[in-house]
């Protein structure tokens, strides 16, 4: 079991994937939260993961393009995508995004995550 513990987003280590995309990952056992930083017209490339992702816009908007649909997600608004559901999202403007997901991204702790990243 994962012990107790309080976290500041200002001390947890920040990982810049690309020059657009940097992420900051809190996880325990079974959820994940992560806040990523994403500049104006970043694009998360299409994919897909078993883990359940809760997506909470704190800044900025993203559009997500789901199932031939566009969605615009902004300030203050949460998207929540079931498992293996195809995604992609463009920033609309700088956004800072928190990401929950359950189980958690084995492939972003283990930087097995390409699609990602662009250096």
């Amino acid at each position: 079991m994962t012990e107790l513990k309080k976290f500041e987003w200002k001390n947890v280590q920040q990982e810049k994937l690309s020059n657009e995309i940097s992420r900051q990952m809190i996880y325990g056992d079974k959820a994940m939260v992560a806040r990523l930083e994403i500049k104006k017209d970043a694009v998360v490339p299409e994919h897909s993961h078993e883990n359940e992702q809760i997506t909470w816009i704190i800044k900025g908007s993203l559009k997500f393009k789901i199932n031939n649909q566009e969605i615009y997600v902004g300030e203050g608004e949460v998207l929540r995508i079931p498992s293996n559901v195809k995604h992609e999202a463009v920033a609309m403007e700088d956004t800072i995004d928190v990401d929950i997901f359950s189980p958690i991204r084995t492939d972003w702790i283990n930087g097995d995550d390409a699609y990602l990243r662009k250096k």
